[in-house]
């Protein structure tokens, strides 16, 4: 079995499982909060699936949510997996002042005048795209194919 070496420098990331758990529960309030819920509402339209008590912990950061919960908690909102974890603020500077950002992100995000979250969504989903691309078979990363597709 072939193993690959981490392509992401994951020894830089400064956060701690307590605040992760935080923000992942932050991002789950506001996208429960965006589809006018209560904790009540989601527990009795998920057939008690997804109890009040135990979401309103993971809401608060007080409890990890796992991989299989938190895709069957996104197919209860109806967005993907990804949309229910937040993004490395690092990243998300997207032109908003950090050095490793991309410039035509951070001006774009500029010109259309979005929101940090609304920057979130397209780093997000830009991130996908590159993903995929990258993924592509025959896909070559050099900037020399990029005028042939």
């Amino acid at each position: 079995m072939h193993q690959s070496k981490p392509t992401g420098d994951y020894t830089s990331v400064d956060c701690t499982t307590a605040d992760y758990n935080r923000r992942v529960g932050e991002t789950l309030r506001a996208t429960r909060r965006r589809r006018k819920m209560s904790l009540q509402e989601v527990e009795g339209l998920s057939n008690q699936e997804f109890k009040a008590s135990v979401l309103g912990a993971y809401e608060r950061g007080e409890r990890a949510i796992s991989v299989p919960r938190l895709w069957r908690l996104a197919g209860f909102y109806g967005v993907e997996t990804t949309q229910l974890l937040p993004i490395d603020e690092s990243a998300l500077a997207a032109g908003r002042g950090s050095d490793n950002a991309d410039p035509a992100l951070g001006d774009l995000v500029e010109k259309l005048g979005l929101s940090d979250s609304e920057a979130q969504t397209l780093k997000r989903v830009l991130s996908m795209i590159a993903a995929a691309l990258e993924a592509e078979p025959g896909s070559s990363p050099d900037k020399s194919s990029q005028g042939s597709r």
